[in-house]
C-alpha cells in the first residue's frame, strides 16, 4: 500500500466520561496499617488500644499512577528498546473533559480500576514524522493495515512473553511481561470506545464478527495492566478507517508483590 493514505488527518480515540467518583478512585479503604502511641510499660485494655491504633490506608501502586510521567519500555522481543511515552492525565479530566487528550497532546487516559491505559495511535495530522504513543506498535502489529489475520496472529505470537518496564516520573514501578494482545471486532471496538468501564466483559463477549476477532489472554493469577489503542480497518471504511479496530495488551506484573 503506498503511504498516501497518511496525507489525511487521522482520528483520535477519546474516552468517555464516567461520572462516578468510585470509578475513578477506587476503594481507599482497602488494605490497612494500623499505627499506635501507647507507653510499652502502661497497662492497656481492648478499648483502650481501640481507641489509640488509627487505621491508615495501604498506598496502591495502581491508583498512584494519575499524573505519572510514564515511560514504558520494551526491553526484550522484536520491539527490545521501544518505548510509549507519555503524561497520564489527572483524574479531573474525568470531571473537567476539555483538549487534553487530542492527538499530538503526548498524553494517555487511565481507568485506575481496571488498570487500563488508553492511548493514541497512528499519526499526527497525516505527518509521518510523527507517531503518536502506541503507532509503533500497532505498526509492528498490522503494518499498513490489510495484512491479514494470519500476519497479525504471527505478530501477537512474536510479542508475548516480551518484558516490559515501566517508570513514573523516572523511577522504575513495575517489571512486566506480555501476556496477550487481542483485536477487538469493530462492534466490540465502538462498544469499548463508548464504555471503558466494560472493558473486561466486552473482551469476554467477543461479540461482533467472529472473523474479526484476533488473539487471547492468559489466564493469570497475578496483577495486571491493559493498554489499549486503536488499530487500522479496511479501505472500505472511510474516514473510520483509523479507529475501525482496537487492540487491547495485557501486561502480568512479575513482581507479585504488588497487590490489587
Amino acid at each position: 500500500m503506498t503511504l498516501f493514505i497518511l496525507a489525511v488527518t487521522l482520528l483520535g480515540c477519546t474516552p468517555q466520561t464516567i461520572n462516578t467518583s468510585e470509578n475513578v478512585t477506587g476503594d481507599e479503604g482497602n488494605n490497612m496499617e494500623t499505627s499506635a502511641t501507647i507507653s510499652p510499660n502502661a497497662e492497656v485494655t481492648t478499648d483502650e488500644v481501640n481507641n489509640h491504633f488509627t487505621p491508615t490506608p495501604t498506598p496502591d501502586p495502581f491508583e498512584s499512577l494519575y499524573g505519572c510521567e510514564m515511560q514504558v519500555i520494551f526491553t526484550s522481543g522484536p520491539l527490545a528498546s521501544n518505548s510509549a511515552d507519555f503524561t497520564v492525565l489527572d483524574q479531573d479530566y474525568f470531571f473537567d473533559k476539555d483538549d487534553k487528550f487530542d492527538p499530538g497532546q503526548g498524553t494517555g487516559v487511565y481507568y485506575g480500576f481496571l488498570q487500563y491505559f488508553i492511548l493514541h495511535s497512528s499519526y499526527v495530522k497525516g505527518n509521518i514524522l510523527r507517531p503518536m504513543e502506541a503507532e509503533f506498535i500497532r505498526k509492528y502489529l498490522e503494518y499498513w493495515g490489510e495484512s491479514g489475520n494470519e500476519y497479525i496472529q504471527e505478530q501477537i505470537n512474536s510479542l508475548e512473553g516480551s518484558e516490559v518496564i515501566w517508570f513514573c516520573d523516572g523511577n522504575q514501578i513495575f517489571q512486566t511481561e506480555v501476556n496477550g494482545i487481542v483485536r477487538l471486532s469493530n462492534k466490540a471496538s465502538n462498544d469499548l470506545w463508548m464504555e471503558p468501564e466494560n472493558l473486561e466483559q466486552i473482551l469476554e463477549d467477543r461479540e461482533g464478527l467472529v472473523s474479526e476477532w484476533i488473539g487471547e489472554f492468559t489466564e493469570t493469577e497475578v496483577p495486571y495492566l491493559y493498554i489499549g489503542f486503536c488499530g487500522w480497518g479496511p479501505k472500505s471504511s472511510g474516514d473510520e478507517r483509523y479507529a475501525y479496530y482496537r487492540y487491547v495488551i495485557r501486561f502480568d506484573v512479575l513482581d507479585t508483590s504488588i497487590q490489587n
